[in-house]
């Protein structure tokens, strides 16, 4: 009989290189993933190697420890947020119900899972990491700083004030995201009683 043609061997994809940086960006967004998914507790670097297709060796390679690997995912997750947050006040330097109008998309367009990993952010219940909870803090301070001018302008008051009352109507923001989260109400019907109460907070 006439022996059967050998089998050619597939030839092995290569991985396609990536540059440090780049490495470090599909990381963070392999990462943002987990925790989008299953919450931030589930974000482990085994989670993440096995998530990324690579080696534990590797990741510690980019994020030296849990706490920073967590720090940089919370950073990636909220920067989005924050650039959309920054120029929605921009383009309406005028008002500030106009530009609070404009940012609620921002963070109501998030799919559940990203938008409920900021609120924990922010809300302080990510979980027990001293990293995360600096970082609740850092973005308390970032978020209040970029409403500080508009509510101050609106409103006319101190610095400090201005923050504060910035934070608190936030709160009351994301107080409405989570009804809306959760079905209690209508995302119209959610942004329209949170902006009739930010006009009766503002109206001279």
């Amino acid at each position: 009989m006439p022996a059967k043609p050998r089998k050619t061997a597939e030839p092995v994809a290569k991985r396609a290189y990536l540059s440090r940086d780049q490495r470090r960006q599909t990381l963070l967004a392999a990462a943002a993933g987990i925790v989008e998914r299953q919450g931030w507790p589930a974000l482990t670097m085994s989670a993440l190697a096995e998530q990324g297709g690579t080696s534990r060796q590797l990741v510690y390679q980019h994020f030296p420890s849990l706490d920073k690997l967590l720090a940089d995912t919370a950073w990636y997750i909220f920067n989005d947020t924050m650039a959309g947050t920054q120029a929605s006040i921009s383009a309406n330097p005028g008002s500030l119900q106009e530009a609070v109008k404009s940012a609620e998309a921002v963070t109501l367009d998030l799919s559940p899972g990203l938008g409920d990993a900021l609120w924990q952010l922010i809300a302080g219940t990510a979980g027990g990491s001293p990293e995360l909870e600096r970082m609740r803090i850092g973005f308390r301070d970032l978020i209040g700083g970029l409403w500080a001018k508009p509510v101050r302008k609106q409103l006319g008051l101190g610095l400090a004030d201005g923050k504060a009352y910035a934070w608190m109507t936030m709160m009351a923001f994301w107080g409405m995201r989570q009804l809306v989260r959760d079905g209690v109400i209508s995302r119209s019907q959610g942004v329209r009683l949170f902006n009739q109460m930010l006009e009766r907070i503002v109206r001279p």
